[in-house]
């Protein structure tokens, strides 16, 4: 009989209550002790075939490793064949928690977590590829064919999701010649660093340079991923700085948020490029703070890379493998596996009508909306239909059931990441994004009871579309056992 067949044999078991039992127990099955309080189950479980299969998992251990764990009591046995290194599950009551599952009020989740951390291999969410390690050179190549449009700046991972004030940090990197830093996705300079909460854990990177990349050498790209290298350890974060987007006006006509620079303005700025910042040297100082969008963040890794489509990822930690982190949850529903949210389905109560006249009960006509939200929807439309090369007005006054799934999802779930800032300011602050991101937006900002169960009619929980109820982001996703 293989080893693997053999079964749990027990001899002559009086751990506590237990009164010479003897048993033999098949391997490679489910097996439960039942039987009233006190007869001996977790005398049996516990305290016989669990502890016994530890003792001898940690006699395996070298000598050095044993002198950290101890040395762990005999069970009271007889004879005990047949164990593996075994795991032990405790026993808990459930909650009403919805982060809570099977595998962490039992605590499995955590050995698996581990697992996958130390053994798991990374593929590329993207390709499919095996994940390796990105040289110099090939960070360089890949920022030097990116969107030249966009300015970047080029951060290093300093904290990740640590708790306290940091002050010294701060501090450190000003006098290394550095002059900014982004916390908690905020641009701030280090001579006037934030105060932060020490029982909160922060995000702080290192701004090492602003560069453009049609305006920069080749040389200065390079000279930039060497110090958010060295400063990051390893890791590089490039993030694009958020441009003034042209939006329609009500009328339709495209206008400028902001008048264009002349040209001479124009010129001197591309010629002076802001220096790279060396720990020797203080780095220009750009008086107005750019800002910048924590999603959007490209990361670089001279140690885990998609060598394929040449995508960065953090390597995998334990952290990254779990659901109630914001390193691993699904950004989508927050790591719930489900979103409460609103659906087509629920929030057209008449297909019939267009968007002017009504279509969607809870914002009502054109004609009733705030004038913030009506301001918002007509640019918002108006730039679609300029972008598309629809007709003027098409989106808002065609009925709600000839439009195509396209056209309507582009309304209701936003279009291309376009943002909407017109005069006024909207209850939650936020810039308009489509009509389910506007009304998520004002449903957590209110403290009003009765427009809370106003908007809760209208929605739904279901599955989370990105992550399919898995929990988890795509890189976590993607860490599997050879």
């Amino acid at each position: 009989m293989a080893a693997k067949d053999q079964p749990i044999v027990v001899r002559g078991a009086r751990e506590h209550n237990l009164k010479s039992v003897d048993l033999t127990l098949p391997r490679n099955q489910l097996i439960c002790f039942t039987g009233v309080s006190g007869s001996g189950k977790s005398s049996l479980a516990f305290d016989t075939l669990y502890a016994e299969g530890q003792r001898r998992y940690l006699e395996s251990l070298s000598t050095y490793a044993r002198q950290f764990v101890g040395q762990l009591p005999k069970p009271d046995v007889d004879f005990l064949s047949g164990l593996s290194p075994s795991i032990s599950i405790s026993q808990k009551s459930t909650g009403n928690n919805p982060r809570s599952t099977v595998g962490t009020v039992t605590e499995l989740h955590d050995f698996l977590r581990v697992l996958f951390a130390r053994v798991g291999t990374g593929f590329c969410p993207e390709c499919n590829s095996e994940i390796s390690s990105q040289t110099r050179d090939q960070m360089v190549s890949k920022i030097a064919s990116m969107d030249s449009r966009t300015p970047y700046l080029f951060l290093a991972p300093i904290i990740r999701g640590q708790k306290g004030e940091h002050r010294d940090l701060f501090d450190d990197l000003r006098r290394q010649g550095f002059n900014r830093a982004r916390v908690d996705g905020q641009i701030y300079l280090l001579s006037e660093p934030p105060d932060l909460e020490r029982q909160i854990k922060h995000s702080i990177e290192l701004v090492i340079d602003r560069i453009d990349i049609a305006q920069s050498s080749r040389q200065r790209i390079a000279e930039a991923v060497d110090n958010a290298m060295k400063f990051g350890e390893g890791t590089m974060l490039l993030s694009p700085v958020s441009p003034v987007v042209a939006l329609p006006a009500e009328d339709g006509s495209l206008g400028n948020v902001k008048k264009k620079a002349s040209r001479k303005k124009k010129a001197a700025l591309e010629t002076e490029p802001e220096p790279v910042p060396a720990p020797s040297s203080p780095m220009a100082l750009n008086k107005k703070m750019d800002t910048s969008d924590v999603s959007q963040d490209i990361v670089f890794s001279s140690t885990y890379a998609c060598a394929k489509c040449g995508l960065s990822y953090p390597p995998p930690t334990p952290q990254l493998l779990s659901f109630n982190s914001p390193q691993g949850a699904c950004k989508a529903c927050d790591g719930l596996g489900e979103t409460f949210t609103f659906t087509e389905e629920r929030l057209v109560t008449d297909a019939d009508k267009s968007i002017r006249n009504g279509a969607i009960e809870l914002i009502g006509k054109l004609t009733e909306m705030t004038r913030w939200l009506r301001r918002s929807l007509t640019q918002f439309a108006n730039y679609v239909e300029h972008v598309k090369m629809l007709d003027r007005n098409y989106l808002l006054s065609t009925p709600w059931k000839k439009l195509k799934q396209g056209e309507r999802d582009w309304l209701l779930f936003g279009f291309q990441g376009l943002k909407i800032q017109p005069k006024g300011r909207a209850l939650h602050g936020q810039a308009f994004s489509g009509i389910v991101p506007d009304l998520l937006a004002t449903h957590r900002a209110t403290k009003n009871p009765m427009v809370t169960r106003q908007y809760e009619k209208y929605m739904q929980t279901s599955a989370c579309s990105e992550c399919n109820g898995t929990r988890l982001n795509p890189q976590a996703r993607s860490v599997r056992l050879k």
